[in-house]
């Protein structure tokens, strides 16, 4: 990705339900400046398109809205994030305007200033499903800032909490992402080294402190940690309609920064893969207790089993998604 389209409320400053802005107490949300410099660094160009109906309705000025962006992009430039331009629609849903979301007009006008910008090298980013649709019209990439004020009746191809996760999931190392062919091979030739392999597996939805310490636990027992992710799929059968929130290859681009080699398996359980990868050490939550479903498949290939304490205070992915999205 080389270009990010990026939305004004609610992805770099909190949404203030369409009231007129005070540009004098302009303040990003967390993790923006942090996201953006990361993304920078590798050479992405950052635009902001915005809807902005708030002037049509007669509840701010032009003046005062241009005000209002012109100082978050001061702020961004005071942490060393440059915004290439900004476009905004100062127009209503009834005005049948071109350019308001979830319409493509400032993409259009992007694209006259900016010939260099593809949507193949784009990824748009907002908190709303006017956002997400915008993307796909231009044929983008979309990522969510997960609100609790909209619904996702759209789904985006990354589901964040900020930008900074954001960062973590685009800059996450895509090579450990492999097929199950792939980490038998890695776990054959770690073997052969004389490494000890570690494997752990779950669904890892809505990425969160827990599952960091699962797998940093789990890291402690070996040379080489593999992870499996549970498929979109088998997560929907387990934990019903709604579930996964985030896609498959988010959530291994998620485990992967923590692991030497992620895969995606749609098995109900680790059971069909743990012989193929013949791990020395396999390790749970402590919640799935020492006779676990796949503690037969353990004892038959002598891997030892490690049970992780699970830290109530580190939350869980519906805790998380609860305090976030009160609604679900």
């Amino acid at each position: 990705m080389k270009f990010l389209l990026l939305d004004f409320d609610g992805t770099l400053i909190e949404d203030n339900g369409g009231r007129a802005y005070d540009p004098s107490s302009m303040r990003l949300l967390p993790g923006v400046s942090d996201g953006l410099k990361r993304l920078q660094g590798v050479g992405m160009q950052v635009f902001i398109v915005s809807n902005q109906s708030k002037v049509a309705r007669k509840v701010d000025t032009a003046a005062n809205v241009a005000a209002a962006f012109d100082g978050v992009i001061q702020l961004l430039k005071a942490e060393g994030v440059r915004i290439e331009a900004a476009e905004q629609c100062p127009h209503r849903m009834e005005d049948a305007c071109t350019c308001r979301k979830p319409k493509t007009g400032m993409w259009e006008a992007l694209r006259s200033r900016f010939p260099n910008l593809t949507a193949e090298e784009t990824i748009l980013v907002g908190d709303m499903d006017r956002d997400i649709q915008m993307g796909r019209a231009i044929g983008c990439r979309t990522a969510r800032i997960f609100s609790s004020k909209f619904p996702r009746a759209v789904p985006a191809d990354f589901l964040v909490r900020s930008l900074s996760e954001l960062a973590d999931l685009l800059l996450a190392p895509t090579e450990r992402m492999q097929s199950l062919a792939g980490v038998v091979r890695i776990a054959q030739g770690a073997r052969a080294k004389g490494q000890t392999v570690v494997t752990t597996n779950g669904a890892f939805d809505l990425f969160h402190s827990g599952h960091r310490f699962l797998l940093e636990e789990a890291r402690k027992y070996g040379d080489v940690l593999i992870v499996g992710v549970n498929s979109d799929a088998s997560v929907r059968k387990a934990k019903g309609e709604g579930r996964p929130l985030q896609s498959a290859e988010t959530r291994a681009r998620s485990v992967s920064r923590f692991a030497d080699a992620v895969f995606i398996f749609d098995d109900d359980d680790p059971r069909p893969w743990l012989p193929q990868i013949k791990p020395q050490v396999h390790v749970n939550a402590a919640t799935y207790g020492a006779q676990c479903v796949e503690r037969p498949i353990l004892d038959q290939i002598g891997a030892k089993l490690v049970l992780v304490p699970v830290k109530k205070e580190l939350g869980s992915t519906t805790q998380h998604l609860s305090d976030v999205h009160p609604s679900a």
